[in-house]
């Protein structure tokens, strides 16, 4: 989100995010299902997705989505997070 945030994407057209793992896609889906211990995530995440206008989630096919996974467990595995630039 901060990559689209920082490009100013802002409102260009409906950006789709593709989640592989079941339990967070629905996480984002139904919010009585968060986990208390993650809120303050998800708020920061909500203001995010706010900013940005139109956003979808889709559920990927398995082994669809292999780079972002790979993104998503570096970046878990770090302290401070890595921005990508096209």
């Amino acid at each position: 989100l901060d990559v689209i945030i920082e490009i100013e994407w802002k409102g260009s057209s409906l950006i789709i995010v593709e989640i592989r793992s079941l339990v967070p896609y629905n996480w984002l889906l139904n919010k009585d299902r968060r986990p208390w211990s993650q809120q303050t995530t998800f708020v920061d995440m909500e203001r995010r997705l706010a900013y940005m206008g139109e956003v979808a989630f889709s559920k990927a096919e398995k082994h669809g989505n292999e780079m972002a996974e790979t993104l998503a467990t570096a970046s878990i595995n770090r302290r401070v997070m890595f921005k990508a630039w096209w």
